[in-house]
């Protein structure tokens, strides 16, 4: 395999071509390819940050809606110990201001209602 070569007769003839204006847009088409995956990047980018945004935001909404149906009872509550805590003047104006209330007596009658069947 020790062959000698005169490339002296070979000449400086290369033997590929390519075509016309190849390296002219050369830089073009690289810089076109590079935007291409930078853009795609980008808007992977912003899809996952889109995703955890929606899912913070679901999770905090969840935190905040009442959870169960505990909050009428707790709810119950909270108003017995804040008219416990008025004056016996207030107490009283209250239950009778609510006593001649026409839509809280049809809406303790319908609970009532409920509670007999």
């Amino acid at each position: 395999m020790e062959q000698n070569y005169d490339f002296s007769k070979i000449g400086k003839q290369m033997p590929y071509t390519v075509p016309d204006g190849f390296f002219d847009e050369l830089e073009e088409n690289v810089m076109s390819k590079c935007t291409q995956r930078a853009r795609i990047i980008r808007i992977a980018i912003r899809t996952a940050l889109a995703i955890a945004a929606c899912i913070v935001l679901l999770l905090v909404v969840k935190k905040a809606l009442p959870q169960g149906n505990d909050t009428s009872t707790d709810d119950f509550e909270n108003v017995e110990l804040a008219f416990n805590n008025l004056s016996t003047d207030d107490q009283d104006y209250l239950l009778e201001v609510y006593q001649e209330e026409q839509f809280l007596d049809n809406y303790l009658n319908e609970l009532d209602n409920e509670e007999s069947i």
